[in-house]
C-alpha cells in the first residue's frame, strides 16, 4: 500500500470511530453536554489507538519489519520519524506497553463513566490524562536528549517526518490531556470546596472549627442527651 493511501486508511478509521461515538452518544444519551461528549469521543478514540494500535506494537515489537498487514505498514511508516520501533529499543517497549494495556481500556472506561456521569469520572480522568501527559514527555525528552547529549537522531532527515509524524501527531497527547487534567483537577477542588461548605451545616460550627484546627476528635451533640465522637 503506498503512502498517501496507507494514511488516508488511517485517517478515515479515525473519523469513523469518532463519528460512530458520536451517533451512539445522540441515542444513548442525549442531554449530554457537548463538553462531555467531545471528551467521551476523545477517550473512545484515544482507547482505540492505545489499546488496538500501540497494543499491536508490543504485541508484535519481536517481528515488525516483516509485518506487511495495515498495521504493520501504518509502524513502518510511523517508524520513519522514531526508528526505536524497529529496533525493539526498551523504554518503547515498556513505554508503550504501560500505554496499551493500562491507558487504553482505562480509556474506555472513563468514556463510559462521562456518559454514566459517575462520581469517580474525574478521578479516572484524572489519572488516565497525568499517565498519557507523562508518558509523552518522556517520551520526547529520551530522543531529544539522545540526539542533544550523543548525537542520536531517530528520525530520517526529511523534515515532515519529525515535524509532522514525531511532534505533531504527539503532540495532541500533551495538549488534550493537559486540558483533561486542568478540568478534572477544577472539578475535584469545588467538590472539595463545596463539602467543607456543608461540614458546619449539617453538623454545626464546632465540627467546622475542628476541621480547620485539625483536631483529632470532636463531640458531636446530635440531640437531646445523644453524644457521638467523630474522628477527623
Amino acid at each position: 500500500m503506498n503512502i498517501p493511501a496507507l494514511l488516508s486508511t488511517f485517517v478515515i478509521g479515525g473519523i469513523a470511530v469518532i463519528s460512530f461515538t458520536s451517533v451512539v452518544l445522540k441515542r444513548l444519551k442525549p442531554t449530554l453536554s457537548r463538553q462531555d461528549k467531545v471528551l467521551a469521543g476523545w477517550f473512545v478514540f484515544t482507547g482505540c489507538i492505545h489499546f488496538l494500535l500501540e497494543g499491536y506494537f508490543v504485541y508484535n515489537h519481536k517481528t515488525m519489519p516483516r509485518m506487511l498487514d495495515l498495521f504493520g505498514q501504518l509502524w513502518k511508516e510511523y517508524a520513519k520519524a522514531d526508528s526505536r520501533y524497529l529496533t525493539m529499543e526498551p523504554f518503547v517497549l515498556c513505554m508503550e506497553s504501560i500505554t496499551a494495556f493500562a491507558w487504553g481500556p482505562l480509556s474506555y472506561f472513563t468514556a463510559w463513566m462521562i456518559v454514566a456521569q459517575s462520581a469517580y469520572r474525574h478521578p479516572t480522568q484524572m489519572l488516565v490524562s497525568v499517565g498519557q501527559f507523562y508518558g509523552d514527555v518522556l517520551y520526547y525528552a529520551t530522543s531529544i536528549m539522545e540526539d542533544y547529549y550523543h548525537g542520536i537522531s531517530y528520525s530520517r532527515p526529511e523534515t515532515y517526518y519529525y515535524w509532522g509524524y514525531f511532534i505533531f501527531l504527539n503532540s495532541f497527547w500533551i495538549f488534550i490531556p493537559a486540558l483533561c487534567i486542568y478540568q478534572s483537577y477544577s472539578a475535584m477542588v469545588g467538590a472539595f470546596r463545596q463539602s467543607a461548605e456543608l461540614v458546619p451545616v449539617l453538623f454545626g460550627p464546632s465540627v467546622s472549627g475542628g476541621i480547620k484546627n485539625g483536631a483529632r476528635d470532636e463531640i458531636v451533640t446530635y440531640g437531646k442527651g445523644r453524644r457521638a465522637d467523630v474522628g477527623i
